[in-house]
């Protein structure tokens, strides 16, 4: 079943071991085969990826413990050199007794997709009548608000549902910087709020833009 899917699949047991990845996934791990995965864990992929090893390795046990479901957000190099930017969701994999054995882990590249600017433009519709739902069209077209790399990057991580706290982590700057970041944005979008400059963000078609500044750097975000 693995095998007719479309982006990467597999899945581990309960030590973060590789029982399984599909073709797509032993692609870009950089492995001979896909088989070759089974009985690896992420420190021992050919990919710069392994330095990420132990991140992966804590989600996966977030996702044992808690038996829920985590989405993540992961841009990385890989074997072949190039960065991509991936939406993994790993699930709680169980045997017939519904004891958690592992994990499932399945992602999609995120190349031109508007994943974001979907859901907002879904959650806007949802409460319209029939008959505007039935009308409502979808202007992802840029008003040619232009940002500068910080500025892109604050918003990226924004969008993605950061706090200040965690984006001054990730760029290496005060939580003042950042919060006087939002602020500048809110000025170019004309934002009366974080929540609006979010929306209008959205609304402009960034919700599919990956700055490309943030593909040199290694980051995976639950």
């Amino acid at each position: 079943m693995f095998s007719q899917l479309p982006g990467c699949w597999g899945c581990k047991d309960n030590d973060s071991v590789f029982v399984f990845a599909n073709k797509e996934y032993g692609n870009i791990i950089g492995v001979d085969h896909h088989l070759d995965c089974i009985g690896r864990t992420d420190f021992d992929m050919p990919s710069p990826t392994a330095e990420c090893a132990e991140s992966f390795i804590i989600q996966d046990q977030q996702v044992i413990d808690s038996g829920q479901r985590m989405k993540i957000l992961d841009i990385h190099p890989y074997s072949d050199g190039n960065w991509r930017a991936h939406l993994f969701t790993k699930t709680p994999w169980k045997d017939d007794d519904q004891n958690i054995i592992g994990t499932i882990f399945s992602g999609i590249e995120l190349k031109d997709t508007a994943i974001l600017e979907v859901g907002h433009w879904i959650c806007r519709a949802a409460g319209l009548s029939k008959e505007s739902q039935a009308s409502f069209s979808l202007d992802l077209s840029h008003h040619h608000i232009v940002l500068n790399t910080r500025e892109s990057e604050v918003l990226f991580l924004l969008l993605y549902g950061k706090k200040p706290q965690y984006i001054s982590r990730v760029l290496n700057v005060s939580v003042k910087t950042v919060e006087n970041y939002v602020l500048k944005l809110r000025e170019k979008f004309n934002a009366n709020s974080k929540n609006e400059l979010i929306d209008l963000a959205l609304d402009n078609g960034f919700g599919s833009h990956i700055p490309e500044s943030m593909l040199n750097r290694q980051l995976s975000v639950i």
